[in-house]
């Protein structure tokens, strides 16, 4: 995960978050919107980057024809939450080679 210093592209939305916090009642799975992104196209690997002080997950997607140049919504599981700073960032494994790393998300609840 990249801390935003060689970042490229926009940090990702955690539609359950408002204003960078999200409520400590909230026991849904989670839905990470990674936006369009130049260049964007079938067979990129996406992965989503989740990150607390005890531990990691990562969820990866490859996009389709149907979503390349849309916006994806990624979904995943609450135990990913951790009662203090949650970091979220994506990464891109272009088809045509190369990675690129977003800026980071920082939700609390």
């Amino acid at each position: 995960m990249d801390d935003g210093a060689h970042a490229t592209l926009p940090a990702p939305e955690l539609l359950e978050a408002e204003d960078g916090f999200l409520d400590w009642e909230y026991a849904g799975p989670l839905t990470v919107r990674v936006p369009a992104y130049p260049g964007m196209r079938a067979n990129d690997v996406v992965t989503v980057h989740w990150a607390t002080g005890l531990g990691r997950h990562d969820e990866s997607v490859r996009v389709t024809g149907v979503w390349a140049g849309g916006a994806l919504a990624i979904r995943l599981p609450n135990r990913c939450l951790s009662s203090s700073a949650n970091r979220i960032s994506y990464s891109v494994a272009r088809f045509t080679g190369g990675t690129e790393t977003s800026r980071t998300l920082i939700v609390n609840r």
